[in-house]
């Protein structure tokens, strides 16, 4: 008996090996880490690794620039950046993606669920196709099923099959645990689900296996996401393409191109900050021209009269915190410096307000 499953235990630990952030990515999704030695996830793996690595590296070729977008908006959403792979899961980022079931986008929402979440829905304009606006509404409907459901890998679940389906499975089950919802002999839920997460969780130890690995076929994958001829650059919000171009000194239809998620070339003021692509030999008119706004400007643009300190608690975001206060996402991170949207708790946020209300 010990020799028949020997062969099973050996493609568990070579997975274990294959893939060291398999913890890591377990843990942000509320997976059991027992779940690498899973028989049904390992056969899984041993299936379709290779398929699902063409599918990562077509995915980051079509949609390199939403990677960098993503992580940015989920990070300052208080969202793990890991689920940019279900976007990926979702649409391999073709960002006109449509199924036959009619979800449409990066995030492949229905249009009666893309309107609950306030994206706009009509013959004159869909923005389930818009990579910022969308992403917007994914987090929140992935927040709101988070409300609903308490772990990570029920609000994928959920998302998949839908929320009352994923409700009448746990109740059926008896049980809201992992294991028991993936059971593919009891089948609670969809065969399809199941797959779902296991193409999102294989897709993240992927990826976050290729960010650092120093193999050639792995450094292939990261220069399709970012040649040696283009750079990553922190751009604030509230500006556009064709703004940044000038200061470039170069063409604003070439630096649309390297940008194509920032839909009409608008970087929003909502988004604080982020980052775009820009041709490496453009870079030292970036660090001598760009300039940030300063709290200053800022002040005389709001009527901002005073900063205010808030202590930084377990969930909050810049988003968050700057909703509390009537100020941006952009405001705190110019009255603080930030370098990064990510906060720690229990550190001292400055927040500029108006009047004496706070």
């Amino acid at each position: 008996m010990g020799l028949l499953l020997l062969p099973g235990v050996l493609a568990a630990l070579s997975i274990d090996r294959k893939f060291p952030s398999y913890s890591y990515v377990l843990k942000e999704f509320d997976i059991p880490l027992s779940y690498i030695r899973d028989p049904y996830f390992v056969s899984f793996i041993e299936k379709y690794e290779e398929k699902y690595r063409r599918f990562y590296r077509n995915s980051t070729k079509r949609g390199k620039a939403y990677i960098p977008l993503f992580r940015e908006m989920l990070g300052s959403g208080g969202l793990s950046h890991l689920f940019l792979y279900m976007s990926m899961t979702e649409s391999g980022f073709q960002s006109y993606a449509k199924s036959n079931k009619k979800a449409a986008g990066l995030w492949q929402f229905m249009a009666a669920t893309a309107k609950r979440f306030k994206l706009r829905v009509d013959k004159n304009r869909d923005e389930r196709y818009d990579p910022v606006a969308s992403t917007k509404a994914a987090m929140e409907y992935l927040q709101t099923l988070y409300r609903i459901f308490g772990k990570w890998y029920l609000v994928m679940m959920a998302y998949n099959c839908g929320e009352g389906r994923l409700q009448r499975a746990i109740k059926r089950a008896g049980s809201d645990e992992f294991a028991v919802l993936m059971d593919d002999k009891k089948a609670f839920i969809p065969k399809e689900t199941r797959n779902y997460l296991r193409k999102i969780i294989l897709l993240s130890m992927m990826g976050e296996k290729i960010k650092t690995s120093p193999k050639k076929e792995d450094r292939k994958i990261r220069e399709i996401i970012l040649p040696k001829t283009e750079v990553l650059v922190n751009v604030y919000g509230g500006t556009t393409l064709e703004k940044m171009a000038k200061i470039l000194r170069m063409n604003v239809g070439r630096l649309a191109r390297l940008n194509e998620q920032l839909r009409g070339g608008k970087i929003s003021a909502e988004l604080g900050m982020t980052q775009i692509f820009i041709p490496v030999d453009r870079l030292p008119y970036y660090r001598a021209f760009y300039r940030p706004p300063t709290l200053r400007e800022i002040y005389r643009q709001k009527g901002y009269n005073r900063l205010v300190a808030h202590i930084v608690r377990k969930g909050d975001t810049l988003k968050s915190i700057a909703r509390k206060y009537h100020a941006t996402p952009l405001d705190l991170i110019v009255a603080n410096e930030l370098s990064s949207p990510e906060l720690k708790p229990d550190t001292i946020l400055m927040v500029p307000v108006v009047g004496e209300r706070y």
